[in-house]
């Protein structure tokens, strides 16, 4: 029978014996575990408590809105040969554990329908007898990554950009103290965190020809929570530049506005001509003779044109001769 490789067979003992005591003080860890504490072990058998950001690794767990669990680690002092051990418990529900040779990875799961429950997870690294375990567990309230905020408006009042939103659902609170945001009105280079998250509204001077392009995104606040992750992106929500639109209306008014101007002058210098084409006068007969027509008296006012021929007078000479 072949022999086992000795490294091989040490950290096949160390990971059944890490399984059952991992069991044991996951349980213990799910009802009654210290907040925001790193357990470190050793080789050595000596157990202490340090704060997370303490030591060089980073390791993390959120859940989703989609109803997702997704844990993701980075070991930046794992020696060259050794094994990393990954142990995740949901508590009172899924456990999952397994061996690696590579700095990172990631494990996820899925949930029918959200369950907020606490997760305990064990790194444990190993080679040959020396070993090094973390124990870390996660609550459901910073676990929770949150939904980007919904009901954004945009618009301009009294020469003011108003961008306003509301407050992004959570299943482990309702406090609006608890929350922090970021705004990106279209300069990635310069995204406004914003300092009173219970306001749900930003404004700021406006810029007539500027165009924006607003986005937010949020996050529960490290003031109540540990280690909170951004949401992602909103939908993005354009205003256009709030000159170009004066300058349309403005080219639209005197399109329109000049011609009937200067058919208003031509009106009035031309007045009488057009009212005389409108309303031509009606015939009459010279005044002095209406005198004549009010008394019934028709003398006779036609004259008998006088003949442009005339006679002609005809001399005849006769032409004598003598004899």
């Amino acid at each position: 029978m072949k022999a086992f490789h000795p490294v091989l067979w040490s950290s096949f003992l160390f990971v059944c014996m890490s399984k059952w005591e991992s069991e044991a003080n996951h349980s213990d860890l799910c009802e009654e575990g210290p907040e925001h504490e790193l357990i470190v072990s050793g080789s050595s058998f000596q157990t202490y408590h340090v704060h997370k950001h303490e030591v060089p690794e980073h390791f993390s767990c959120h859940t989703y809105p989609t109803n997702k669990l997704n844990c993701s680690w980075r070991f930046h002092t794992l020696a060259e040969g050794a094994n990393l051990s990954v142990s995740i418990s949901i508590c009172k529900d899924v456990s999952w554990g397994k061996i690696f040779q590579e700095k990172e990875g990631a494990w996820s799961h899925s949930f029918a329908q959200f369950k907020p429950e606490d997760v305990v997870v064990e790194f444990n690294m190993s080679l040959a007898d020396n070993w090094t375990a973390y124990t870390y567990m996660f609550n459901e309230e910073g676990m929770e990554v949150l939904s980007p905020p919904s009901n954004i408006s945009i618009s301009v009042k009294d020469g003011n950009l108003l961008v306003m939103w509301n407050q992004p659902f959570s299943h482990t609170t309702k406090n609006s103290n608890c929350f922090d945001y970021e705004l990106d009105l279209g300069d990635k280079e310069n995204i406004i965190s914003l300092t009173r998250p219970d306001k749900l509204a930003y404004t700021e001077l406006n810029k007539p020809t500027h165009t924006y392009k607003v986005r937010i995104r949020a996050k529960k606040s490290e003031s109540c929570f540990e280690g909170p992750e951004w949401s992602e992106w909103s939908d993005t929500i354009m205003l256009e530049p709030t000159a170009y639109k004066l300058n349309m209306l403005v080219i639209i008014s005197i399109s329109l506005g000049i011609p009937m101007i200067l058919l208003a002058v031509l009106l009035v210098v031309r007045h009488q001509r057009v009212s005389q084409l409108l309303f031509p006068p009606i015939p009459r007969p010279p005044p002095k003779y209406i005198h004549f027509l009010e008394k019934g008296h028709l003398p006779n006012l036609f004259y008998p044109a006088p003949s442009s021929m005339t006679e002609e007078e005809i001399t005849e000479v006769e032409d004598t001769k003598e004899t």
